[in-house]
């Protein structure tokens, strides 16, 4: 598939260009800007949430997808190369999309909801660890759920605010672990049943609720959780909340 890239520079802040992935110039968030501030999220997230997402999406051979929150591409080069789709879209503040993936997808880069609006609808659509990066997180789920085609998937990663150290921060410090003031980048907690009730409204049937990416163990330095625990026990022990809906094909009276 090759299909002509396509830029939408709705966002061309000059205190952006002086920042960089390698070296990031922002030493207050307060006084940087939006985009600057979501280039501390370095444009990607882990493998394990990556496979969970596209577990979840269920994909098929020459599907179209959207990947609102696309960053540096990680997603969208597996599907690519494993796939072979009949369209590729991915949506971002930031230029981030890889050099390898330029030929193939179609690059939009600015405020997600507005360029949401005006794109085609897709088979699958993917919010990657996006939701909490922007400021009007359920807007932007519902642009992205009315651009799934019937029979179409929604998927949605965002950090999962239940886990045993977010629960202990919030006990001792008043804080979520993800989103403390350090992490400037994260903006909005996603309350799962408020993102499904959102989905429901437009018309997607919820599949259930899944986790990926094993958590740390409290006060070890940084040592995640074994696997077979952290898989028992999923929304306690791992970092990402996963959720799917699928439009049905055939309109719900």
């Amino acid at each position: 598939m090759a299909t002509r890239q396509r830029r939408i520079l709705t966002c061309p802040h000059g205190s952006a260009e002086r920042a960089t992935r390698g070296s990031l110039q922002i030493v207050d968030a307060e006084a940087a800007s939006a985009t600057d501030v979501q280039r501390l999220s370095g444009g990607t997230s882990t493998s394990e949430i990556h496979d969970a997402a596209l577990s979840s999406a269920r994909p098929q051979l020459y599907l179209t997808w959207i990947d609102i929150g696309a960053g540096t591409g990680d997603v969208l080069r597996h599907i690519n190369e494993a796939w072979s789709p009949s369209g590729l879209v991915a949506v971002d503040v930031l230029p981030w999309l890889a050099s390898d993936l330029q030929e193939d997808v179609e690059l939009h880069i600015g405020d997600p909801v507005s360029i949401a609006g005006g794109l085609a609808a897709a088979d699958r659509v993917l919010l990657v660890e996006t939701l909490e990066h922007v400021e009007a997180p359920w807007t932007l789920l519902r642009m992205s759920a009315r651009l799934v085609k019937p029979g179409g998937i929604l998927v949605v990663t965002t950090p999962n605010i239940v886990t045993l150290r977010h629960r202990l921060d919030l006990l001792a410090r008043a804080e979520l672990t993800s989103f403390r003031p350090k992490e400037p980048q994260h903006l909005t907690p996603v309350l799962p049943h408020v993102a499904e009730l959102i989905m429901r409204q437009e018309g997607l049937m919820q599949g259930p609720r899944g986790y990926a990416g094993r958590d740390i163990v409290p006060f070890t330095g940084g040592r995640r959780w074994p696997g077979r625990l952290a898989e028992f026990s999923r929304p306690m022990l791992n970092i990402s909340l996963v959720m799917a809906a699928q439009r049905p094909s055939v309109p719900r009276p």
